[in-house]
């Protein structure tokens, strides 16, 4: 799984969306990191997939210092716990950035596009939850240009 992603955004405010694949329950979170500390974005949850909005102002913070050593990131942060009924240890995400319900295209960090599905989020990659484990916890660094 690529831990760091870069979606081209430019100003304005975006969505993050974030869908669950596999049978595993997951609880998401993003927040905007800075050098000087991290702030939480609020969840908004809608069946399997997680929404986080980003404010002008969220992205501009963002966007601010790229050039620098520690430039800011959203950090994707994501548990995953075995439910009752769940036959495997599978479980993963993907995500879709948009603006004004518009999926925006994603890199990687050498600057290779990543293809999209048709709906514009990336394709998952799945994970194992380990076994005599009831749970697992990921992570995605993602960066804005």
């Amino acid at each position: 799984m690529q831990r760091y992603l870069i979606w081209k955004s430019g100003p304005g405010p975006l969505q993050v969306e974030f869908r669950r694949v596999g049978e595993a329950i997951l609880r998401p979170s993003l927040q905007i990191v800075t050098p000087t500390g991290s702030d939480p974005l609020p969840r908004q949850d809608d069946c399997d997939v997680a929404r986080f909005s980003l404010s002008d102002g969220d992205v501009e913070r963002v966007l601010a210092a790229r050039g620098g050593l520690r430039p800011p990131c959203l950090m994707l942060q994501c548990d995953a716990f075995l439910g009752l009924a769940c036959d495997q240890r599978r479980w993963g995400w993907s995500i879709r950035v948009s603006r004004e319900g518009e999926a925006l295209p994603c890199y990687d960090l050498d600057g290779t596009a990543l293809p999209l599905r048709r709906d514009g989020f990336t394709r998952a990659q799945l994970q194992r939850i380990p076994e005599r484990s009831g749970m697992a916890r990921s992570h995605q660094i993602i960066g804005l240009s």
